[in-house]
């Protein structure tokens, strides 16, 4: 879940400090390459990272952090990154080309000797087949470049890009998507009318807001002649009420300060008298909690009950036994 957490700081949070560091002097790029976090060593050079920044203690940038614990592979990309610091197929200006592609068919359509031709042909079968990484520029780098241009038909009808003339590089600063979209807006702004901006400030340049209260919420004491003349031409933007600005502005985030209702009730005759509160019988009706009742306990309740009744009935039962023989000397 590293380069998740990490995509998501630097895609949402405008003010993140990328170059922040730790106790012992290490930047978020050091710990990643430290770490072996590729992912996460990929979007912070990419975000405008620090490359060539040194921790204090021994003095190694992130690269050579990364040497230095034995990960290989984050070394790998960080040189990469470094020599191609800009993927050329993320601008708008990219032509899918493979510029070897003239070379090889210039070079295909010479006229080869004979003894080129028995040379080929030897090298053919006599050479063994094993396995070759993929070359600098080959057909495979120019296959991924195509399919993630963004003329490529993958990109172009799944996403919409923003800013296709800047795309990131090592050692720039990416925008979030918070400054992405307030630059897009701004933009489309500036596109529009340009004339509409101009003449909105013509026609309200000399204007005034003023507040006329009405004839049945007007005061004495709250008429705007009464008031000083600093008051009155100040700009008037509230509704006629007489609460202040920040009670009014209310929200789901922040809902400000409640205004109490007070409500007025008549007042009791002198020979009112309140009623008691009456306490309730039952504990089901009791508003309090109550404690818990155990299981086991409720049955060893149940089964002391039955014994009392068992009791209850052989002492009955002893006392009819007892007055019947009497009964029967009568």
């Amino acid at each position: 879940g590293h380069i998740t957490i990490t995509n998501y700081l630097l895609n949402y949070f405008p003010g993140l400090d990328i170059e922040k560091r730790n106790v012992f002097g290490f930047t978020a790029l050091m710990k990643s390459a430290m770490q072996g976090r590729t992912e996460c060593v990929k979007a912070l050079m990419l975000a405008g990272a620090n490359v060539h920044a040194t921790d204090p203690s021994r003095g190694l940038t992130s690269w050579e952090w990364a040497c230095y614990t034995g990960r290989s592979e984050a070394a790998f990309i960080m040189q990469k990154l470094m020599d191609r610091p800009c993927p050329e197929q993320f601008c708008d200006q990219y032509k899918p080309e493979w510029p070897k592609m003239k070379e090889l068919l210039a070079k295909a359509a010479e006229p080869k000797s004979c003894l080129q031709r028995i040379s080929d042909c030897v090298r053919a079968a006599v050479s063994f087949r094993s396995f070759y990484g993929p070359e600098e520029d080959g057909v495979l780098d120019h296959m991924v470049k195509v399919t993630t241009s963004l003329s490529s038909p993958f990109i172009a009808l799944s996403c919409r890009t923003v800013c296709p003339g800047s795309p990131p590089s090592v050692g720039k600063r990416r925008l979030a998507v918070q400054e992405i979209l307030r630059k897009q807006r701004a933009e489309e702004i500036r596109s529009q009318d340009k004339d509409h901006f101009s003449s909105y400030k013509k026609l309200f340049q000399n204007s005034k807001v003023t507040l006329i209260p009405k004839k049945k919420d007007r005061r004495a004491s709250l008429q705007p002649i009464s008031l000083a003349v600093s008051q009155v031409n100040m700009v008037a933007t509230r509704k006629a009420s007489l609460l202040p600005l920040h009670l009014l502005r209310r929200s789901s985030v922040r809902p400000g300060f409640v205004i109490p209702k007070v409500r007025i009730s008549k007042a009791p005759p002198p020979t009112f008298q309140p009623e008691k509160a009456r306490r309730r019988s039952s504990a089901k009706d009791d508003p309090y909690l109550q404690i818990p009742k155990w299981r086991y306990k409720e049955l060893k309740e149940e089964r002391k009950k039955a014994e009392e009744q068992e009791k209850k009935k052989a002492a009955d039962a002893q006392k009819q036994r007892q007055v019947s023989p009497a009964r029967c000397r009568t």
